[in-house]
């Protein structure tokens, strides 16, 4: 499986709700090649697998990499056969910009392609990939997508697998809720991005750099002296750590604690985990 752009989110919100992803492959962002939305609300649902086991490739695709793809019929239902290429060439030309609706979902057992410049919205309450859908684009980003996928209705879909596939499901079909999206079994092929455009960039190696040491860090002042020269008597700070840590901490990640059992029996501090000999113990006067 292989994802990439703004797209795959888009598809796998989805594809998570609704089934089993077998085989993705998504490049580019959904303004280039394709949107898909919603009419009504989306409800949010918890990710559901459809079966145990995979679902396996249809022997009736076989051939199907090789099968010569035919304009989508006039009086197309929805339902892309096995074996059969259907291209969406003439909403290229022709039948650009179309509005397509089907009621009882798209359902493409063989494979729907969308070559480069194919500009339709399909408005329909679920797609399910058994065979290949694959989509192509390779102009600039405008911010209008060429191919939209208008997802429809609130009731739930049953989604029925075919050939080889068929015993996937309990009862011959499985609930996969409202608005699914579905790949089983099949592949989802969609290039928003020329394949000479990377859409990320690959590190060539990593390096480690050696601790830093500091040249230079604050050092304790020297204690003030009195007239005659003599030490001052006053004491700056003076903590026996009866009361706890009382703000004292470890410097540069080293860890402070308030140990018991010191030479006369009383509290001290301990600071632990030091990498190098100045991260001690630091009081802010």
């Amino acid at each position: 499986m292989k994802l990439n752009g703004a797209l795959a989110g888009a598809l796998l919100s989805f594809l998570a709700d609704a089934g089993r992803v077998d085989a993705v492959r998504v490049r580019g962002t959904k303004t280039s090649a394709m949107d898909i939305s919603s009419v009504g609300n989306l409800e949010p649902m918890e990710p559901r697998q459809l079966q145990t086991a995979d679902f396996g490739q249809l022997t009736c695709n076989a051939a199907l990499a090789d099968a010569v793809c035919t304009p989508l019929p006039a009086d197309f239902a929805g339902v892309v056969p096995c074996g059969v290429c259907y291209s969406m060439s003439d909403f290229g030309g022709a039948r650009a910009g179309e509005t397509l609706t089907m009621a009882s979902g798209l359902n493409v057992i063989g494979r729907l392609d969308f070559p480069d410049g194919s500009k339709v919205t399909i408005e329909t309450p679920s797609v399910f990939v058994q065979g290949i859908l694959s989509m192509s684009s390779t102009r600039a980003v405008t911010g209008e997508p060429d191919v939209r996928i208008r997802m429809t209705g609130d009731t739930d879909v049953n989604f029925t697998p075919e050939g080889e596939n068929a015993g996937a499901c309990s009862g011959g079909a499985c609930n996969v809720g409202p608005k699914a999206f579905v790949v089983a079994g099949g592949q989802l092929d969609i290039n928003g991005m020329p394949d000479s455009c990377p859409t990320w960039s690959h590190i060539l190696s990593v390096g480690h750099a050696a601790q830093p040491v500091p040249a230079d860090f604050p050092s304790p002042p020297d204690p003030p002296t009195s007239s005659s020269g003599a030490l001052c008597s006053a004491s700056v700070v003076n903590e026996d750590f009866e009361g706890g840590l009382n703000q004292w901490y470890g410097n540069l990640g080293a860890y402070e604690s308030i140990q018991e059992g010191s030479h006369d029996g009383s509290r001290y501090l301990s600071i632990t985990e030091r990498s190098f000999y100045h991260p001690g113990p630091l009081f802010d006067i």
